[in-house]
């Protein structure tokens, strides 16, 4: 058995695997990215929300 085999030296290695994958997530998707695309969700979701009200306050003759 040599100096770089066992559970623990796996573990690391599963451990520095994760952290490439992170270190290139952050290097091609940005935190911007990522806040534009909740915040165009975000008011595409409360457009839906607000035409649905608009609608129901046609039908039933309330205050838009």
């Amino acid at each position: 058995m040599s100096n770089q085999e066992g559970f623990w030296w796996s573990v690391g290695r599963f451990c520095y695997t994760c952290f490439e994958g992170l270190e290139w997530t952050y290097a091609h998707i940005t935190p911007n990215k990522i806040l534009i695309v909740v915040g165009f969700l975000a008011t595409a979701a409360w457009i839906y929300v607000q035409h649905k009200y608009n609608q129901k306050a046609i039908r039933e003759g309330g205050i838009k």
